[in-house]
């Protein structure tokens, strides 16, 4: 007698635990796709959107956790989050960048260098430190000596204050011009806003002023590089407010030693983000209007205060501004180091006219943000 095929084993313990998965990745391919429709809806249509957005490098990683689950289970099921990836994969190179050129293009005239940085006022409220701190930031613009210097929460003092800034760079340094604007002064002869330095003529300026937002605005400057004049524009838009409990809250997370409830801190925080998202709407689309009454070639550059993914980073996009990380930089290039979670919240972005090169994020920890960098020339043709 021939022995009977042996039968195949059991499948019914695999798929109670296959079941709850594949339902929790068909949420999380969900979130994904709500994360890119967040770059095309405006917070102000739909502010709930943008929450998704944000959430982005941890649905990616999510959805890539069940690609590999699947690939060593159920192979077939790999595809609905391998398709959504693969939907969403140009956003990939808003975060990470491999092969940045650090060569001038061919082509190009009159270039120049240019650096943004978020200064946190040089450290002024860490008083036992404050004069280090301001000494190592000044070495770090002499060392970088970029053409054109552009600090958010910027402070000017007093001139015989050992942390005065302004004068020393028209004085030891190459700048020759400042344009300045200021949102708070307090009694102690401090100024706190926004300043572009220049090594070249500053030849007109302004500011857009938010509304809604008394400590943040836009500053811009136009500037004769060679023969030719460009505007140069520089923003801190809208935070996102966190106080102490906040941050508090936050750390808590990874120590679980919080005082305020998941609810209490959470739907706080959610709150404080949703006004922001929906003030950085507002002032993005006032820099966007100003932009396009521009005579001369334009460059942006600032702490947007807003991640790749997001309706505002997205929108100067459409305006037709190309973001210089993209074009040019390496590696992921988070910007912001303070208690909330690392992104690239600061940008240096340029019109059509521009190419860009050898874009870096510094790795300096002087401020909560690194000092972000690059080259421009406009193009011949």
């Amino acid at each position: 007698m021939g022995t009977e095929p042996s039968a195949p084993p059991p499948r019914s313990r695999l798929l109670r635990w296959h079941r709850p998965i594949w339902w929790a990745n068909a949420l999380l391919v969900a979130a994904l796709l709500l994360a890119y429709l967040s770059t095309r809806i405006d917070p102000a249509r739909f502010w709930p959107l943008a929450f998704f957005g944000t959430a982005y490098p941890w649905l990616l990683w999510a959805n890539a956790a069940c690609i590999a689950w699947w690939a060593f289970f159920r192979r077939k099921r790999i595809w609905p989050s391998l398709l959504t990836i693969l939907l969403g994969w140009s956003f990939l190179g808003q975060y990470v960048q491999l092969f940045g050129s650090s060569s001038q293009p061919q082509g190009i005239r009159t270039p120049f260098t240019l650096m943004s940085w978020n200064v946190r006022l040089f450290d002024l409220y860490n008083w036992t430190h404050n004069q280090q701190t301001r000494d190592e930031m000044m070495e770090l613009i002499r060392v970088e000596d970029p053409d054109i210097l552009c600090m958010q929460e910027f402070l000017n003092v007093g001139k015989n204050n050992p942390l005065m800034v302004r004068d020393t760079l028209l004085s030891s340094y190459r700048y020759t011009q400042v344009a300045e604007a200021y949102t708070a002064h307090t009694r102690g002869d401090h100024s706190m806003g926004i300043a572009i330095f220049s090594t070249r003529p500053i030849v007109a300026q302004g500011t857009l002023h938010f509304p809604d937002e008394l400590n943040n605005l836009c500053l811009w400057a136009d500037i004769a590089v060679g023969g030719d004049t460009i505007r140069v524009y520089t923003a801190h838009l809208a935070s996102l407010r966190f106080g102490d409990n906040d941050y508090q809250f936050i750390r808590s997370l990874e120590t679980g030693a919080g005082r305020d409830s998941i609810t209490t801190a959470g739907t706080r925080i959610l709150r404080r983000m949703k006004n922001a998202f929906l003030r950085r709407s507002t002032e993005v689309a006032a820099i966007i209007a100003h932009m396009r009454t521009s005579p001369w070639p334009v460059v942006y550059c600032g702490d947007l205060n807003d991640t790749p993914m997001s309706y505002s980073y997205h929108e100067l996009l459409r305006a037709g501004l190309t973001d210089a990380f993209v074009e040019s930089g390496r590696g992921f290039g988070s910007t912001y180091i303070g208690d909330a979670p690392s992104f690239r919240i600061d940008q240096i972005m340029h019109g059509p006219q521009f190419a860009s090169w050898a874009f870096r994020t510094l790795p300096d920890e002087l401020s909560d943000h690194r000092a972000i960098t690059c080259s421009l020339g406009l193009k011949t043709r």
